[in-house]
């Protein structure tokens, strides 16, 4: 209990300090303690190619940006798309498809699968923000951190009482989900902006993403013909030490909602 309890105490008294600066954010460099809300829409390249389109990843974290314009961040991001690279029988192999590549459910009629991408993005990282223009809080930023890295293929299906794909169900779509992960690297690089207002505080970059991944499955359930012998052989235990080079690129927009108080109007009478 006091391991949760203790980081939500650390982050309120940060809050708590933003909060309370008492300085103008539109004309003094100010500590400010920020909640994030993230898209990124990205590329795959390497070995993510090979497997997956357009990718998008949605999360949220934390920032924090010192007095002197220093970053840190943690963040954390679902990932997902609609596109998953080759078709089914390359997906789930001979051994369950028909030569067309569907899945028969249950009854003996083909099953509607919708085949996607989905994972998960967790980061820390340190960065610079260098100010630019009038407002000493906005300006250019770079940051990078480590983390790490998750994806796998989803199979989602309407389960009927007659019709549900009983090959793909439950425990059974671990063996064709393919899903891997490992330690992550992250870089980007873009602007920032920050006002005396909750509403307009947006930034806006492009970074990318690498990891060094490895199958988080023992056994791959796919069957293909060998085409030296005719014979249909399963694919079989994955490589444990096998590793892959995966890696995102594009653009990331993010909403931050900063914890400080919008400094009151001054006026002068005479």
């Amino acid at each position: 209990m006091r391991k949760v309890i203790i980081p939500f105490l650390l982050l309120a008294m940060v809050c708590r300090l933003s909060a309370q600066s008492g300085k103008d954010i539109m004309k003094d460099p100010v500590p400010v303690a920020m909640f994030q809300v993230t898209y990124a829409l990205e590329l795959p390249a390497m070995d993510t190619k090979d497997m997956y389109g357009l990718t998008n990843t949605l999360g949220g974290g934390f920032v924090y940006k010192t007095g002197s314009n220093w970053l840190f961040s943690a963040i954390g991001s679902l990932v997902f798309g609609n596109k998953v690279k080759g078709d089914r029988i390359s997906i789930f192999g001979e051994g369950i498809t028909t030569v067309d590549g569907e899945i028969i459910g249950g009854s003996g009629s083909m099953s509607e699968l919708a085949i996607d991408q989905r994972g998960m993005l967790l980061l820390a990282e340190v960065g610079k923000l260098f100010p630019y223009g009038r407002n000493p809080n906005s300006g250019f930023f770079v940051q990078g951190g480590a983390g790490f890295l998750r994806n796998r293929i989803r199979v989602d299906f309407q389960e009927t009482m007659l019709n549900t794909p009983y090959v793909v169900e439950g425990d059974y779509q671990y063996g064709y989900d393919r899903m891997r992960g490992g330690a992550a690297l992250h870089f980007e690089t873009g602007y920032l902006y920050l006002s005396d207002t909750r509403l307009l505080n947006l930034s806006i970059a492009l970074e990318m993403t690498y990891a060094r991944t490895r199958d988080f499955r023992d056994y791959d359930f796919r069957v293909f013909t060998n085409p030296e012998t005719g014979v249909m052989e399963p694919v079989g235990p994955t490589d444990p030490k096998k590793r892959y080079n995966d890696f995102y690129y594009g653009i990331r927009v993010s909403w931050n909602i900063p914890t400080y108080q919008r400094q009151p109007e001054i006026y002068y009478y005479n």
